[in-house]
């Protein structure tokens, strides 16, 4: 296999991580949003309609990135950016929350993670397409 098979792989089989991880949050979102109205915003507790509002806008915001990624392929590095600045958000939501609701004792590891990966793919984006 020579050097540009392998970098096509590995950015297409970031481009489907990163998919992956849309699809996971939207469908973790929506199932919230369906099943409890509950969330977290920043260490404060939301319920009723602020939570579902922010859930659904959450669930809303990830499904249409991977729609993005999906239909318009020219734009994935766009999307995928897009998708770094939403994870980032939501790792420092959750770190803000786990640090309110344990004392400081834990950190949010997964959301870390799924932050990184957008960030991955787009580092790996620029050296293959340029």
């Amino acid at each position: 296999m020579d050097s540009t098979r392998a970098e096509e792989f590995l950015l297409i089989s970031l481009k489907y991580c990163l998919l992956g991880i849309l699809t996971v949050s939207a469908l973790a979102f929506m199932f919230v949003f369906t099943i409890n109205w509950e969330d977290w915003f920043f260490g404060i507790k939301l319920d009723g309609l602020p939570a579902g509002l922010n859930l659904l806008g959450k669930g809303l915001a990830v499904a249409t990135l991977g729609y993005i990624i999906i239909r318009y392929p020219r734009h994935t590095p766009l999307a995928a950016g897009m998708a770094f600045a939403f994870f980032c958000y939501l790792f420092l939501d959750s770190a803000a929350t786990m640090q309110k609701l344990t004392n400081g004792r834990e950190f949010p590891v997964l959301p870390g993670v799924f932050a990184i990966i957008p960030l991955v793919f787009l580092i790996v984006h620029r050296i293959v397409k340029h």
